[in-house]
């Protein structure tokens, strides 16, 4: 049997088409999530007591990643239990939120105090596991008194929520004034916030002569007095979608974990999002709340990794590796007889390989999906995945996945249509140059946190401008069919756009194209987000965070009356 032939066994195509269960990691069945994982230099560099954040995008692993930690953390476990890994998913612990509420410090508490039960309850349920006995047979006196000597210290602090103050039957309680006085050390101010009223539960009866007070710094106490009884075994807590919380709650999350956990025997790994994390701000007085960056907490970021047009082997070899894995989990017997250095050879054409790895940009989500629906737009079954089917299937997922989130916005629609214009459909490329200035423009980082833009390279410079530092971006060429660009765009045949736009497979020959700020500027006064600056004459872009404090033109920095 050849290769083509083997590309069109039914076997194949079922296989193939199940990837499409593991894609995301919180919804596969997988039971190894480290035996598949790709790249497993990344997981020594969580094997630390170090607080981590892992920044990435949507689709760059982070979950995957926290999970086969988990499984690395079991695995290193079997002869000494050195560490016990806690995954938790936030998202589970969001209070609504109403279209008229504002998140608090309160809504904070709670939900410090959902993930505190967490951690307390994982602990007691795996106590045997921790202590290395036996999950079957008779336990010995010594092994029964350790194990009650925790659940009775666990259970101390297992708190009970009544919508006004945090109590537990018979023990403890974080009162009112214990609220009081942790926002009075924030210096916080009060804001209208969430209704937290409800009925208490019927099984909530206690007599307030029995409860006492329990402060943050007590719950440390507790803590660390269970990682002596644990006899020192580390607690890791695995922190997922962590920027799903709202943005202006996560500092004051942060501050409740520095304060509680920070000096302690647990370590945090937290998955977050770029953009949409805020892990310390500065409040009145310029106090600092949250987790310091390099401090408190050290970042990891793996986002970015596996760029083509920097590192064409290291990329094709991580893709070799993660298509291979993959399958292999689904049906290793059927694909085994492939050379495992040439795996994903067999699937794609020369040309169409450097397109798929240029096309996912980094992110395996993409890859996947994108493997999926090139595989199935095959229509010549004599042929491997060819440059068309590649091309056909970024329009398609893009239409899928990213589509609606652009539409949702009518600012940041309109914004990369410009862009596209210029780039696609004006210049047939995908590749532009970006000031380095307008890294934080709103729009820009927009895209980039909705995998449509893709930074490929930092501080690069122009072919013909030397005064600017410029960064390499990249546009996700599968959008533009789906936009509403210009007339003519709808007048040419799909097949013959797709075929003009001509990819790059090294980074430096994109400098022929950049955005500078005549882009900018038109797009700001169009919709509304830019003045002309009275000093400098040049506009003002009303969203500059220079310009939102301290009312600062951003481009000669002049005060604007």
């Amino acid at each position: 049997m050849n290769e083509i032939e083997f590309l069109n066994l039914n076997d194949v195509k079922e296989a193939i088409n199940k990837l499409s269960n593991n894609i995301r990691s919180e919804r596969s069945d997988l039971e190894n999530y480290l035996k598949i994982y790709a790249d497993k230099n990344i997981i020594s560099r969580l094997d630390n007591n170090n607080n981590q954040v892992i920044f990435g995008r949507r689709g760059t692993g982070k979950t995957h990643l926290l999970f086969a930690y988990e499984k690395y953390i079991i695995d290193k476990n079997e002869n000494d239990i050195s560490k016990f890994p806690i995954y938790i998913d936030l998202r589970k612990f969001l209070p609504l939120f109403s279209l008229n509420s504002s998140p608090n410090i309160e809504t904070s508490i709670i939900i410090f105090q959902s993930l505190l039960n967490e951690i307390v309850n994982q602990i007691i349920d795996n106590s045997k596991y921790i202590f290395g006995i036996k999950e079957y047979g008779v336990k010995t006196k010594i092994e029964e008194e350790r194990i009650n000597k925790i659940q009775k210290l666990l259970k101390s602090i297992n708190i009970e929520f009544d919508g006004k103050a945090f109590k537990k039957l018979g023990d403890f309680e974080f009162s009112i004034e214990e609220q009081k006085k942790l926002k009075s050390s924030l210096n916080i101010n009060e804001k209208p916030g969430i209704n937290l009223e409800r009925e208490k539960d019927s099984k909530i009866n206690f007599t307030q002569n029995n409860i006492t007070y329990i402060s943050f710094t007590e719950i440390s106490k507790i803590l660390d007095e269970l990682t002596y009884q644990l006899n020192g075994v580390r607690i890791v807590c695995l922190l997922d979608e962590w920027s799903e919380i709202p943005l202006d709650l996560q500092p004051y999350l942060a501050e409740l974990l520095k304060r509680v956990f920070i000096a302690s025997n647990y370590t945090f790994k937290i998955a977050a999002i770029p953009y949409r994390t805020k892990l310390r701000i500065s409040t009145h007085g310029d106090i600092k709340i949250g987790l310091e960056e390099g401090g408190d907490i050290f970042p990891l970021n793996i986002d970015n990794r596996y760029i083509y047009e920097k590192d064409k082997i290291t990329t094709r070899n991580f893709y070799n590796e993660l298509l291979k894995n993959h399958l292999y989990e689904i049906d290793e017997e059927l694909f085994k007889k492939i050379d495992d250095n040439k795996f994903i050879n067999i699937f794609f054409a020369t040309q169409s390989l450097s397109e798929i790895l240029i096309a996912s940009a980094g992110i395996p989500r993409d890859f996947i999906n994108l493997f999926i629906l090139s595989f199935n737009n095959r229509i010549n079954k004599n042929q491997r995945i060819i440059l068309k089917n590649v091309r056909n299937a970024t329009t398609e997922w893009y239409s899928s996945d990213k589509k609606e989130e652009i539409d949702k916005d009518i600012l940041t629609k309109k914004f990369f249509e410009e862009l596209v214009n210029i780039v696609i459909i004006e210049k047939a490329k995908t590749h532009f140059l970006l000031p380095q200035k307008y890294s934080d423009n709103a729009q820009i980082r927009k895209l980039v946190d909705l995998r449509v833009l893709h930074l490929r390279e930092k501080g690069i410079s122009h072919r013909h401008i030397q005064s600017k530092t410029y960064d390499v971006y990249s546009i996700d060429y599968g959008s533009y069919t789906s936009l509403d660009i210009t007339k003519n765009t709808l007048d040419t045949d799909l097949n013959e756009m797709l075929a003009r736009v001509k990819t790059i497979e090294n980074l430096r020959d994109a400098r022929s194209l950049s955005i500078e700020d005549d882009f900018f500027d038109k797009f700001n006064l169009e919709v509304g987000q830019g003045i002309k600056c009275p000093s400098c004459s040049k506009t003002i872009d009303t969203n500059h965070p220079a310009y939102i404090k301290q009312n600062i033109c951003n481009n000669c920095y002049e005060k604007v009356e």
